[in-house]
């Protein structure tokens, strides 16, 4: 049956009513969504891009890595790793009791403080700083199983030498902020920036490493270059050791001080002090002494009686004193001697370290006169140590003094000064008269290498005394190690060695008094190097000794050792062809290994007999190195090897070439280790 024209035009009708109905549905759905796009994306803009920015992610404020403290010979003394650290965020914890229980025991925290951070409604809570690696096992399982927990990586400092010079790095806390020593002083520098670093966190509410970023290098602290080098340090920190052992004394201070510009080679300690390690230690223990602790010097300071005398012009060299045979009557005090002088030339003052016969030379002298001298070193004042806490040192003023304070200064009581202090005062004296300023850091470079800060003087080098005086007063320091003086045990054979004993009472200020139990024993002084290298002051003092209490027999076998590794390191000999061929023969009764050098024609070793070189006795032997440390082997082999190879770990246990074979230049060595010898 054939349709109408009528009902085809219906449904054309209808279909196309069907078509707008459909497109109109089309378009309105578009409208809505563009509707809601511009709701979305205009109108709720902020409210939206705060809720995604939330949900991905956290923003945290991050320290940059902290600079770096390098030694003078390139070795890292102070550098920041990354450590892991747990964090948490309570919004994502559900049972955060379990969550506290179980953790409490692995990072050793109460259950109940716990709790109590994962309480409420913060994005990001510390649970525990610097995890150790079997924390971190345990808290793995936990993190990958509990959106809301996660580590973190951060900055630590490590102190990667330990012990070696402790008291003079200081620490950070755990932020990585200066706390004591250089880490401290030098804090504006090392410290890096803080920035405010986005974390972003995975589909499961993972952490995604944030800190990749190259950009945060620009950040970093600057990296402080120290004048302290490894080598020296160390042999310093074990001769300070062995001294105060020794001595059965209460603790020590070591210094090693180039006199031409005050640079500090090694400032030794004993006991030690482990920076990575602080909240172990006493605190008493932190402090550098050797900078800010004040001391009577004793005896060591009567070569300033003896510049000052000649530099008055009323003395001579020559002249002769008449010591009083060991007694002498200022006031109603009366001054000894631990001998009994009668005459004797102002050199050998010195030598014999004569009490009555400095008073007698500052009675002449006058307080003003004397006083004025002493100003010149830097007595007093300050030295400008680049060290915090540095006092300034106690020198009264001359109106003050009685008669008997004044011989009293004369040979050193009744004024205090820093180790540094006195040091930095013989520098002068061993460079020719001219005072420096002792410092500890020597340049200071940022990331992009620049040079931000060095050392320099300031102004034109200051006198202390003249040219000629220095010289004369060195050639009576020479005379304290002969035989008959106070230190031979200072001397090292086939060197000329210059210094000062000092033996000082310590003030009991419980009985207002000088001790005649505690007594400070201390020597300072030098070795002439070769032409053109520096004098290298090196200073000794022991706290309160009980197997002896002079300075003589304490602190110069101290000044020996270290001078006898510093002769060979820095080759101080006059062939410099064959300065370098220094090896360990034998031990001396300090049980120091002893160094030989080659020197026109003969060995020299020390306390041993000068041998012809072409004696077959001469011949150099590889030494038995079972028993010690690779330090302990390194020093002793010093620049005679090549090539070095280690397996294991602890002490050597067998080594390669044998003992007793022929030593020659650039050999390889191979040592084995253990830790169970």
């Amino acid at each position: 049956m054939k349709r109408t024209k009528r009902e085809s035009k219906q449904e054309r009708r209808s279909l196309q009513n069907r078509i707008r109905l459909v497109a109109g549905l089309v378009v309105f759905c578009l409208l809505a969504v563009v509707a809601r796009s511009w709701f979305v994306q205009i109108v709720k803009h902020d409210y939206y891009l705060a809720r995604q920015q939330q949900q991905r992610s956290s923003n945290l404020l991050v320290t940059c890595d902290r600079g770096e403290i390098l030694a003078a010979d390139g070795g890292a003394l102070a550098i920041t790793v990354k450590g892991e650290s747990l964090f948490a965020d309570p919004r994502n914890i559900d049972d955060k009791e379990r969550i506290a229980q179980a953790l409490a025991p692995i990072i050793g925290q109460k259950v109940a403080t716990l709790k109590r951070r994962l309480s409420g409604d913060r994005g990001f809570v510390w649970l525990k700083r610097t995890l150790t690696p079997s924390q971190i096992k345990a808290l793995k399982p936990w993190c990958e199983q509990e959106a809301g927990l996660a580590f973190f990586k951060e900055n630590q400092r490590v102190y990667p030498n330990r012990e070696l010079a402790g008291q003079v790095l200081g620490f950070t806390n755990i932020d990585c902020c200066g706390q004591e020593g250089l880490e401290r002083h030098y804090d504006k520098y090392l410290q890096g920036r803080t920035v405010c670093l986005e974390c972003e966190y995975d589909a499961k509410r993972k952490l995604v490493d944030s800190l990749q970023n190259p950009e945060l290098n620009c950040y970093k602290g600057k990296t402080v270059y120290l004048t302290i080098d490894r080598h020296v340090q160390s042999w310093t920190e074990e001769a300070l050791a062995t001294a105060v052992t020794k001595s059965q004394g209460r603790s020590g201070v070591a210094l090693v001080m180039d006199a031409d510009d005050g640079a500090l080679l090694a400032m030794a300690h004993y006991p030690r002090f482990n920076p990575n390690s602080k909240r172990k230690n006493n605190p008493s223990l932190w402090r550098n002494r050797a900078a800010v602790d004040l001391l009577e010097p004793g005896s060591t300071f009567k070569v300033f009686t003896l510049v000052a005398a000649l530099e008055s012009g009323l003395f001579k060299i020559d002249d002769q004193i008449d010591c009083e045979e060991g007694k002498y009557k200022v006031g109603r005090r009366t001054i000894h001697d631990t001998h009994e002088y009668g005459l004797l030339r102002l050199d050998e003052i010195l030598k014999f370290s004569s009490n009555i016969g400095c008073s007698k030379i500052v009675e002449q002298l006058g307080a003003e006169r004397f006083h004025a001298v002493l100003k010149k070193f830097g007595f007093g004042s300050r030295s400008g140590i680049d060290y915090p806490h540095e006092p300034s040192g106690r020198l009264r003023s001359w109106q003050k003094w009685r008669a008997i304070d004044l011989c009293n200064v004369a040979f050193g009581q009744g004024v205090s000064m820093t180790s540094v202090q006195l040091t930095a005062a013989y520098a002068a004296l061993a460079n020719g008269g001219y005072r420096v300023t002792p410092h500890l850091v020597a340049k200071i470079v940022n990331g992009a290498g620049w040079t931000v800060y060095e050392h320099q003087e300031d102004g034109l080098p200051k006198r202390a005394c003249s040219a000629e005086v220095a010289r004369q007063v060195d050639a009576a320091l020479g005379l304290v190690v002969e035989d008959d003086g106070t230190a031979p045990k200072a001397r090292i054979t086939g060197f000329r060695v210059a210094g000062k004993t000092g033996t000082a009472q310590k003030f009991d200020f419980e009985e207002k008094s000088y001790s005649h139990s505690n007594y400070w024993a201390s020597f300072v002084g030098y070795v002439d190097p070769p032409a053109g290298q520096s004098r290298k002051v090196v200073y000794v003092m022991v706290d309160e000794p009980k197997s002896s209490i002079y300075g003589g027999m304490v602190a110069a076998p101290a000044f020996r050792k270290i001078n006898r590794r510093l002769v060979s390191y820095f080759n101080y000999a006059r062939n410099s062809a064959v300065a370098k061929l220094t090896v360990s023969l034998s031990a001396d009764e300090d049980g120091l290994v002893g160094r030989a050098g080659i020197s026109e024609g003969v060995v020299v070793v020390d306390n041993a007999d000068v041998v012809d070189l072409q004696s077959s006795q001469a011949e150099l032997l590889v030494p038995d190195f079972t028993g010690q440390t690779i330090r302990e082997a390194l020093t002793l082999i010093g620049d005679y090897r090549n090539q070095i190879k280690i397996s294991g770990q602890g002490r050597i246990i067998a080594q390669e070439p044998v003992p007793g074979s022929r030593l020659e230049p650039g050999l390889n060595f191979v040592f084995k280790l253990s830790s169970e010898i």
